[in-house]
């Protein structure tokens, strides 16, 4: 019988993101992420697509902004489950 993953690992979350340029000026990021818990969360979001710019570094973006929301999520998360845990 297999052992369990480590608890960190199924939190650990892989990642791709790949860019197809859309309107001038923007692109769609196309990210698929697992871990053990989730087999799989797909989505695509739209972000800016400067001028000069190559689709790792219009990728790298998106990924930097998918991060920064995730972090205010969990904390909403956070603040709304204490909340309702006092609340009995």
């Amino acid at each position: 019988m297999a052992d369990a993953p480590h608890p960190n690992e199924q939190v650990r979350w892989l990642v791709t993101a790949r860019a197809r340029p859309g309107e001038p000026g923007s692109a769609t990021v196309s990210v698929l992420a697992r871990n053990a818990m989730v087999p799989e969360l797909a989505f695509d979001m739209m972000v800016d697509w400067h001028l000069g710019a190559e689709a790792p570094d219009v990728e790298g973006r998106a990924l930097i902004i998918l991060s920064l929301l995730f972090k205010e999520l969990a904390a909403e998360c956070e603040r709304a489950a204490g909340t309702r845990f006092q609340e009995g």
